[in-house]
């Protein structure tokens, strides 16, 4: 992390579509959590507005083989990263997992040599804190009785950011999104909100931290 400006910073990586949806609503309500204090900043990166190409190609390839230099527009998104104290991924969840758009922006941002080295001597990741939110549409007691919370938390806390050696991370999932109910996308924002106050802590500490080094 090269965050050089004089607030900490938190970048929200969202991947959905449609601006109107629940899952942009919540990451609206993430945003103003995180600007509450006034302490912290956000960095909203949409992904399918940028254009972001979520395909490991050939290109992607020849880096991961150390045969050819990282692509251009992974080069971009990794200054993207550097510039933030902590990195948030927000999705809506498609088939217990993260959509194709969040999935290759990780395929293809997280490089071998600056998101993690897998020597045994490797060092910490370029990343000092991972967090991601998914948007279910269904219930909490469908996710705990299939034990699809469980595979989601391996998968993206174990498997990504603890591979990558990534200091802190966390994954939050928010429930039964896909209904008219007001009352419960109140309660989505409500805890989107409590999110987001939460990243600028996290981004607090991580600022102050590298600053006092």
């Amino acid at each position: 992390m090269t965050n050089e400006t004089t607030r900490p910073n938190v970048l929200l990586v969202v991947a959905h579509p449609d601006r109107d949806s629940a899952t942009w609503a919540i990451g609206r309500a993430i945003e103003q959590g995180i600007e509450t204090d006034g302490n912290a900043t956000v960095t909203t990166h949409d992904l399918s507005r940028t254009g972001f190409d979520p395909v490991f190609g050939e290109q992607d390839l020849a880096h991961y083989r150390q045969t050819g230099a990282v692509p251009a527009d992974v080069q971009r998104e990794q200054r993207l990263v550097d510039s933030a104290d902590v990195v948030a991924v927000l999705f809506p969840v498609y088939w217990w997992a993260m959509p194709a758009l969040a999935k290759g922006w990780i395929d293809r941002v997280f490089t071998r040599g600056w998101a993690y080295d897998d020597g045994p001597d490797g060092g910490p990741s370029a990343i000092d804190q991972l967090h991601f939110v998914g948007v279910a549409a269904v219930d909490e007691g469908t996710y705990d009785r299939r034990g699809y919370r469980k595979a989601m938390t391996t998968q993206l806390q174990h498997g990504i950011a603890g591979y990558s050696r990534i200091d802190e991370s966390s994954v939050r999932l928010l429930f039964g999104a896909e209904t008219a109910d007001p009352h419960v996308h109140e309660h989505l924002a409500a805890e989107g909100h409590k999110i987001g106050a939460d990243l600028a802590q996290r981004a607090q500490l991580v600022f102050d931290r590298d600053n006092e080094a």
